[in-house]
């Protein structure tokens, strides 16, 4: 699916998604992302590595979701939310990303992270300060203002890369 034009070959991009986050900020709107739509809209870059966090809570089947990442090119990163002793569920993907961003930053000229949170500012820092162009694309109403200012590049999710009629909900 990632195709190299002449333009933009020395635009190695990695792009990494907060599945939890995009997901949720989706919801909010009705809809699911349109993970095929948000690829297609990255310009026909040489995407180098594309890796979603995947929140899987137990006794939802989440294969269709994760062979449909797999197809689009993906690797989908998996786990369990684990309870907090309030009742309540945890299943935090920042440092594994900021880990897995600052570990890809020498082999990529353009790192493009989809999420709304803005306890990424330090790591887009960090990755700019390697050199690497940072772009973020998200949820104008659920991304901090600080996390847009510090991006190269920011680019609002629209309604072309969303998708409006839930069919399943494991998606």
């Amino acid at each position: 699916m990632y195709q190299q034009t002449q333009n933009n070959f020395q635009q190695r991009t990695a792009v990494l998604i907060d599945g939890q986050n995009i997901y949720l900020s989706a919801k909010t709107r009705g809809a699911k992302p349109d993970y095929s739509a948000l690829i297609d809209s990255m310009d026909s870059r040489l995407i180098t590595r594309a890796i979603i966090y995947n929140v899987s809570p137990e006794g939802i089947d989440q294969s269709k979701f994760v062979h449909t990442m797999e197809k689009l090119g993906f690797e989908v990163k998996s786990k369990r939310p684990r309870k907090l002793p309030d009742g309540s569920t945890k299943a935090d993907w920042d440092m594994q990303i900021a880990i897995d961003a600052l570990a890809l930053a020498d082999k990529v000229d353009i790192m493009v992270i989809l999420t709304g949170d803005s306890d990424f500012v330090p790591l887009v820092n960090a990755l700019k300060s390697k050199g690497v162009k940072v772009e973020i694309i998200s949820f104008i109403e659920n991304t901090g203002n600080e996390l847009i200012l510090a991006a190269d590049k920011y680019v609002e999710v629209t309604d072309s890369m969303l998708i409006y009629e839930w069919k399943d909900s494991s998606i």
